[in-house]
């Protein structure tokens, strides 16, 4: 992949569920070093590409190839959603050919801030068939171990650390709102499983892009920016919160969505630790959606969110 010294000063791709990106066509003098470096013609067409909410995202197109470019906002990362554009650069390179992931083209620093360029993938966002998903996944983690990805962050593993990040996520909140969420803590104690697995870290539905050819192709992940080696569980209990499945798709998993996702994923010893952390990741998920309706920029799309994770969390403690 062609990268460029740093310089001093999807389809349908749709990100995941984190800040707004603005819409319209690139900075012009972007799109103007992009033609200079050779990585684009002069008489590329734009399109926003639609759903962002982390970074801006165009389609760049001219007759001979389509290409997904990305501009990083280095500061829309999350307490639950890092935004790292080094790390997605390298998962890209390094999935190259394994089918889960786009095809990279250029990583690098322009005067407008971090951008990646990769090959368009065909299709639309996942919204049916939860069994697609869970042998995506499943093929994600069982990947051998990849020395060339030992620097990426690791994920909370077990209980212990999903609680301290949880109370971290509710020390950012003012305390007439955290305050009864933390008291909401589920009494739950799961020891770590020391697993690492390489987790895409945000495996929502508008992160899934099904392939148009042929039908019932597996879906591709897409916005790698937030990877992690952790315990598989973490990509399961994303996938599954009614939450982000909420926000992005309009409505929860069903529990025959549910069930049928766990039976695809075929692990009875993941969906078991599942199961024992499910009370504490719903928590977490509910503090998540709490900061995202009481920060700088309020999300009024976590507020029905934030209602579903909590009756998730009500249910997970009978």
């Amino acid at each position: 992949m062609h990268k460029p010294q740093t310089s001093g000063h999807d389809d349908v791709i749709q990100p995941g569920p984190d800040a707004r990106a603005k819409k319209g066509p690139p900075p012009a003098r972007l799109a103007q070093e992009l033609v200079a470096a050779g990585l684009l013609s002069d008489h590329v067409r734009w399109q926003p590409l639609s759903g962002g909410r982390t970074n801006q995202v165009w389609l760049a197109s001219d007759g001979q190839y389509r290409r997904v470019v990305k501009l990083y906002d280095v500061d829309a990362a999350t307490p639950l959603f890092p935004n790292t554009p080094l790390a997605e650069a390298l998962v890209l390179e390094v999935l190259a050919d394994c089918n889960l992931s786009p095809r990279p083209l250029f990583s690098g620093v322009m005067s407008e801030g971090p951008v990646l360029i990769y090959e368009h993938q065909d299709g639309l966002p996942w919204r049916n068939d939860s069994g697609l998903v869970a042998r995506r996944l499943k093929r994600l983690h069982g990947l051998p171990y990849m020395a060339r990805l030992s620097a990426l962050p690791s994920a909370p593993d077990g209980s212990v650390a999903l609680v301290t990040q949880t109370m971290a996520i509710l020390a950012q909140i003012p305390p007439e709102r955290a305050d009864p969420l933390i008291a909401m803590r589920p009494p739950v104690t799961v020891p770590p499983s020391h697993m690492r697995v390489l987790l895409h870290g945000d495996p929502v539905p508008d992160n899934l892009i099904c392939p148009a050819h042929p039908p019932g192709a597996l879906p591709v992940f897409v916005d790698w920016q937030c990877p992690a080696l952790g315990d598989p569980v973490m990509d399961l209990a994303l996938f599954l919160s009614p939450a982000m499945q909420l926000v992005a798709r309009g409505s929860p998993l069903s529990a025959q969505e549910r069930a049928d996702f766990l039976t695809a994923y075929d692990d009875e010893g993941i969906a078991a630790r599942l199961e024992d952390l499910s009370p504490i990741l719903h928590w977490r998920m509910a503090a998540y959606c709490l900061w995202k309706i009481t920060g700088d920029r309020p999300d009024p799309a976590y507020a029905p969110a934030l209602a579903a994770e909590l009756a998730a969390l009500q249910r997970a403690t009978g």
